[in-house]
């Protein structure tokens, strides 16, 4: 059975269960889709897929690969002595119940390596990874904060998770670093330059996108994803049973923004933005 099978059947099983959550409610156990040897490629946005593919062919991708690796793993040394040093590691004796979730996520998404989870003290409800595994044999790390875990149901905080396990999956911090550096000779010339730059931030964005698609695959429940990315949003855990308004709430955008002016949409598109609109996340998540 193909993956695109297997993810629609998955996804049968829970049409119509959007469930009302509290913020402090316990993870549901619920049946879902172990995706064997899925590749990024098959989740990835097809900006992303694209430059991706790109940057993987370019001459000077090896040597130039290396250096970054390199790079990378100096400044994980560091986050991970930082993290040690101020934040809880989970493991499982230590939360052992969002340690068997970040657990079930790599193995959903079937990763090689289960990632090390920290919980950090943050007013901030984040979440972040360095996106790439590292070159001394320590697994990578994925962070998650304490306003995140008090505003989030459990099934919210795996499907956070799963986006972070995507950026992991899609090794994100490498190619996108690849795709800054092969723009590098271009960024002075005249027009050149600027569609550089803007090609760029549209694969960031894409990439993002990406990764919402890792949580859904994670979650198998796309009432679960809208949650989590609504309570984000919001601010607050108050904003809950309402999933299914804020996906009105996307499609309502889109429909605006195709009929607005076009001074208004393109000053829109100019918007520097390191996460794409949350209204437009949702809605590519449903037309995915």
């Amino acid at each position: 059975m193909n993956f695109s099978i297997l993810l629609t059947c998955a996804l049968l099983m829970h049409i119509g269960a959007a469930l009302a959550f509290s913020a402090d409610s316990a993870s549901i156990s619920r049946s879902r889709v172990t995706l064997k040897g899925i590749d990024a490629t098959q989740f990835r946005h097809p900006l992303d897929r694209d430059l991706t593919s790109f940057v993987q062919g370019a001459p000077f991708t090896g040597l130039a690969e290396e250096a970054i690796r390199a790079s990378l793993s100096l400044v994980e040394q560091g986050t991970r002595l930082d993290l040690l040093s101020s934040s809880v590691k989970v493991s499982p004796d230590q939360m052992p119940e969002l340690y068997k979730s970040m657990e079930e996520a790599s193995g959903l998404l079937d990763l090689k390596v289960v990632p090390e989870l920290y919980i950090q003290s943050s007013a901030q409800a984040n979440a972040f990874t360095l996106a790439l595994e590292g070159r001394d044999n320590k697994p990578p790390i994925v962070v998650v904060t304490s306003a995140l875990l008090d505003r989030c149901t459990d099934d919210e905080v795996q499907a956070i998770i799963g986006h972070e396990l995507g950026h992991l999956k899609c090794s994100h911090s490498l190619y996108l670093s690849l795709g800054s550096l092969a723009s590098t000779p271009l960024r002075g010339l005249p027009l050149l330059g600027s569609q550089a730059e803007q090609l760029l931030q549209r694969w960031r964005l894409a990439a993002e996108y990406s990764c919402d698609r890792a949580a859904l695959l994670v979650a198998q429940d796309v009432n679960v994803v809208a949650g989590a990315m609504l309570k984000l949003f919001a601010g607050t855990s108050r904003a809950t049973n309402t999933q299914a308004l804020f996906i009105d709430q996307s499609l309502e955008y889109e429909t605006l923004l195709k009929d607005a002016n076009p001074i208004v949409r393109a000053s829109i598109r100019m918007q520097q933005r390191t996460h794409p609109l949350p209204v437009k996340r949702v809605a590519e998540l449903e037309k995915w």
